[in-house]
């Protein structure tokens, strides 16, 4: 057994670690959670679910899965992809937005996502 594995329990309760930490609970608990269905209805989502091929052991240090993600729901039921929270082993956590921008804090993370996603409403007539 390697000394990097990471398991989905552990992911689950860093799940839990960086909401406590991060207090962004407070923002995510204003959203509805992504539902597994196929069709959803257009809205800004929220998923607890890691993806399991993020964690496991890559022998060379501890894994970054993502713990929350943020999605976007169009009209014609596509989702795009807005943000998440990754965390690393009990040390650190990010905040991601976009593809590369990692912010400092939960408030202006949800903020920078509530604008991002208006903006694709702009972008294709729909209202915000």
């Amino acid at each position: 057994m390697s000394r990097y594995k990471t398991t989905m329990s552990d992911a689950v309760s860093m799940r839990k670690w960086v909401l406590k930490l991060t207090s962004a609970d407070k923002f995510l608990d204003t959203l509805q959670t992504l539902p597994k269905k196929k069709k959803i209805s257009p809205g800004l989502y929220v998923s607890y679910e890691i993806d399991k091929t993020e964690i496991g052991d890559d022998l060379i240090d501890y894994c970054t899965p993502e713990v929350i993600s943020i999605w976007a729901v169009d009209s014609k039921g596509e989702k795009t992809h807005l943000g998440g929270i990754r965390v690393y082993h009990w040390e650190t956590y990010w905040l991601e937005f976009g593809d590369d921008c990692e912010v400092d804090t939960a408030e202006n993370w949800f903020d920078l996502i509530q604008k991002e996603y208006k903006k694709m409403l702009k972008s294709t007539g729909e209202k915000t």
